[in-house]
């Protein structure tokens, strides 16, 4: 007799791009796909907080229709503070609209996310606790936003080390594990393009704070996450390099992106878990 499979979802940082996880999670839902165990990192870590809040997406759909969050993107991204470019307590404040102060026993599905301890330089997978504080910390992006200090450690990006979580989400032990990694590397966004035709422009400055973040976390990424996709069965890559990392204002074309991606995926999906 066949056995029902424990499935888990790592979802990949990204930005904005990472955005793009809410259509995978859409189209996995719409088959039927009963998730059991998500990890995220970065970006992935608030879009699967807020789908294992709720046993489901109303939660990321609402952080995208706030007011606020939009305020927060628009006016507030690169608001100084002491140890990055964003102001913690904005950023603390915007996950708080939809995390509250839950934990990780208020989550529906099995939930985990990465950070990296800078004190020690080890992975942490974190899956007990203010899940806020947690997730603050697996966005938490070296020089933009602040660290977060848990458990005598000081922690950042997850992305770091694991940027594709399919590694941390075997501690919940799944027996099949999908990867939704978003593939960012042909990055064509013009907001994050050099301004080649601008000769007053010195070659040194042509490129923007948003397209240096953009390139920088690219690069990091592109390899790192390449070692991390063996560890998946199924790999869903939506193709959102048009896009850039703090395009949060574009949020439906990403979203639909993510759709595409997981929708060709459909048949494979299909054979794999023995769905008709």
């Amino acid at each position: 007799m066949f056995k029902k499979p424990k499935i888990g979802i790592a979802l990949s940082g990204g930005g904005a791009r990472g955005l793009a996880h809410i259509g995978v999670l859409e189209v996995l839902d719409d088959l039927g796909i009963q998730i059991d165990v998500v990890s995220g990192t970065s970006m992935g870590a608030i879009i699967g907080a807020a789908y294992c809040i709720q046993d489901g997406l109303q939660d990321a759909k609402k952080l995208l229709d706030s007011a606020d969050w939009k305020s927060f993107l628009m006016f507030s991204v690169f608001q100084l503070s002491l140890t990055g470019l964003v102001n913690e307590k904005k950023v603390d404040e915007l996950l708080k609209i939809f995390l509250g102060d839950k934990t990780f026993k208020d989550c529906k599905k099995q939930f985990c996310c990465v950070s990296v301890d800078i004190l020690s330089n080890q992975k942490i997978v974190m899956s007990s606790g203010s899940l806020r504080e947690a997730v603050l910390a697996s966005a938490a992006i070296p020089g933009i936003f602040s660290p977060v200090s848990r458990d005598n450690r000081l922690l950042v990006d997850g992305s770091i080390i694991e940027p594709l979580p399919t590694i941390a989400i075997k501690a919940f032990n799944p027996t099949f594990v999908i990867a939704s990694s978003i593939v960012s590397d042909q990055t064509k966004h013009e907001a994050l393009s050099i301004q080649k035709n601008d000769p007053k422009v010195p070659e040194n400055k042509r490129m923007s704070i948003q397209a240096i973040i953009d390139h920088s976390m690219s690069i990091m990424q592109s390899q790192i996450v390449k070692s991390y996709l063996p560890y998946a069965q199924i790999i869903i890559e939506p193709k959102v390099g048009d896009f850039g990392f703090l395009d949060f204002g574009k949020s439906q074309d990403i979203i639909e992106a993510g759709r595409v991606a997981a929708i060709k995926k459909i048949p494979e999906i299909k054979r794999r878990l023995r769905i008709r």
